[in-house]
């Protein structure tokens, strides 16, 4: 090669290489810049965990009250995605303590235990009081929130009966039973005397006087026996038989006393029907289907035949019982009868209120033990989620110590179970304890009542 042809080839390479490859070197920028891109958004991600809030599982590994209101972590129930939890924990830097790990899985992983902890708080193991007993009696510490039992009896002075059975004034039998009746009534009961047909006279000059008058000899209120003979001994036999009206002002009587839950019956003692024109029957329905809700009794005492019809239609239409008693024997039965219906009523109370107590009762063990296993199986899912985590972490990090953070794991979730076992468990020992002292008293007083029962018809 030439002389001049050599520094002509030098020259251009020269040339080449002072103005460099424009395409290369902008190349390597980019790459450069993407490089330095990619640091800067590494660097920026390095722990974007730290939003989570920590701080509400810095809890002492023995308050579990304090571990079950704590509230769910982020990935909690069905949000847990676990590749997501182990791109956050990824993110997480080296060399933290274990206790600073185990509140960084816990706001990431942690349950919800707040319902559980909700219903041991909420939940008082109460039971309904005693339904109301069939002499309509209660228990003296639900007198103030319960009614009583008003008991009004309506007796017919009419002059028929001033008859004779078996040797023995009608009026008489009558007074000497209601007497007795009264006298072993509860307590707590009210009772009342009405009496029609004792003004005027049974002739037809009386008749006007003696249809328009009955009377409250002795006022509803609570029984005392000397003023309760005194008003049976102030009347005799005489006139008509008013006995729609007596049932209407009875009516009248009960109403002013009515109350919450009170129970009313009404007793009409007659030996005959209605001879003033009234309508009994629909009188007795008024006051059955008023708020008074009043049972209508008819005690027929040696009726005739042709009148008895009548009288059973005012019991049906009271939603009551008609009783016959043709002599002194029959109408002292027809008041035992009416005892014997009450140990039946006994009975049947007994068995309403031993089933409401043994249904409430389950009620509170099937939903304790319900929460309970739903919270206990809730820890183990979450204590084994956790400790799988810890194992990533370990193939992750060199400085770990992902044996205490289990330790730290597994005391959380011993705690949790242990609390919600023990307090479920009390709930029921306390429902099934309450029940059954409410089933034995139930049962205890409807033997007493019964008995007590039995010796009055004894006596």
């Amino acid at each position: 090669m030439g002389l001049r042809k050599f520094w002509v080839v030098a020259l251009i390479i020269f040339i080449l290489a002072g103005c460099g490859n424009p395409d290369a070197e902008t190349n390597k920028d980019s790459q450069r810049e993407a490089e330095n891109n990619k640091e800067t958004s590494e660097e920026g991600e390095k722990d974007t965990s730290g939003d989570l809030d920590y701080d509400q599982f810095t809890i002492d590994i023995d308050d579990t009250i304090a571990w079950m209101e704590a509230g769910p972590g982020e990935y909690s129930g069905d949000k847990y995605d676990a590749q997501a939890v182990k791109e956050e924990i990824a993110q997480w830097p080296e060399g933290l303590s274990a206790e600073e790990y185990f509140h960084r899985i816990l706001a990431l992983t942690a349950e919800d235990f707040t319902k559980y902890q909700e219903f041991l708080d909420e939940t008082e193991v109460v039971f309904n009081d005693m339904t109301a007993k069939p002499d309509g009696s209660i228990g003296e510490e639900e007198l103030e929130n319960h009614g009583s039992l008003n008991v009004q009896i309506l007796l017919d002075a009419s002059g028929s009966m001033a008859q004779e059975i078996d040797g023995d004034i009608k009026m008489d039998l009558a007074k000497e039973t209601i007497a007795d009746f009264a006298s072993n009534l509860p307590e707590n009961a009210n009772v009342s005397l009405r009496v029609y047909g004792h003004k005027g006279t049974n002739k037809k000059d009386g008749k006007e006087e003696s249809c328009a008058n009955t009377e409250e000899v002795y006022a509803l209120g609570s029984y005392e026996e000397d003023d309760f003979e005194k008003s049976l001994n102030q009347f005799e036999p005489t006139g008509y038989t008013p006995i729609a009206k007596a049932i209407e002002e009875a009516g009248e009587d009960l109403a002013n006393a009515n109350g919450e839950e009170t129970r009313s019956i009404v007793y009409v003692v007659s030996d005959g029907e209605e001879t003033c024109g009234g309508d009994p029957a629909a009188a007795a329905k008024d006051l059955q289907k008023s708020d008074i809700e009043a049972i209508v009794n008819i005690i027929g005492l040696d009726i005739e035949e042709s009148e008895r019809e009548s009288l059973e239609e005012i019991a049906s239409a009271g939603e009551g019982e008609y009783f016959s008693a043709n002599n002194a024997k029959e109408l002292q039965e027809t008041f035992e009868k009416a005892r014997r219906e009450l140990i039946k009523d006994w009975y049947d109370w007994v068995s309403e209120n031993v089933d409401v107590y043994y249904d409430q009762q389950s009620e509170y063990v099937d939903d304790s033990y319900d929460y309970e296993s739903e919270a206990v199986n809730l820890s183990y899912d979450e204590e084994t989620r956790q400790k799988d985590l810890t194992r990533y972490m370990e193939d992750i990090m060199e400085e770990v110590d992902a044996v205490e953070i289990r330790n730290l794991i597994g005391d959380r979730a011993y705690h949790i179970r242990d609390h919600v076992r023990d307090e479920y468990y009390d709930i029921r020992e306390e429902a099934r304890d309450t029940g059954y002292e409410l089933r034995e008293k139930a049962r205890d007083e409807g033997y007493e009542q019964r008995e007590e029962l039995r010796d009055q018809n004894k006596n």
